[in-house]
């Protein structure tokens, strides 16, 4: 099952992709947009472990989304971003 991804897909994964919207589940259950992706630096967030610790989350696309994002979102700094990830 699939659905339609929000406009411009920045990256996808085998059951993540990051978008104009945030990280959004390839089978469209699960979206978090930009402003719930926390820096590097900041703690881990909590729907972070909730999402992983869901019986078949893919937990390694899932992080290497995070990552992505985290370049991705708006007002972002590239290079700092890049080097943390």
């Amino acid at each position: 099952m699939s659905h339609e991804l929000t406009e411009p897909v920045h990256w996808q994964g085998r059951q993540w992709a990051v978008t104009g919207y945030g990280i959004e589940a390839l089978d469209g259950m699960y979206h978090v947009p930009y402003s719930d992706i926390p820096d590097a630096a900041d703690a881990r967030p909590q729907w972070l472990d909730e999402l992983c610790r869901r019986y078949g989350t893919d937990c390694d696309d899932l992080a290497a989304a995070v990552r992505v994002a985290r370049t991705m979102r708006p007002g972002a700094d590239t290079a700092a971003s890049k080097s943390a990830a």
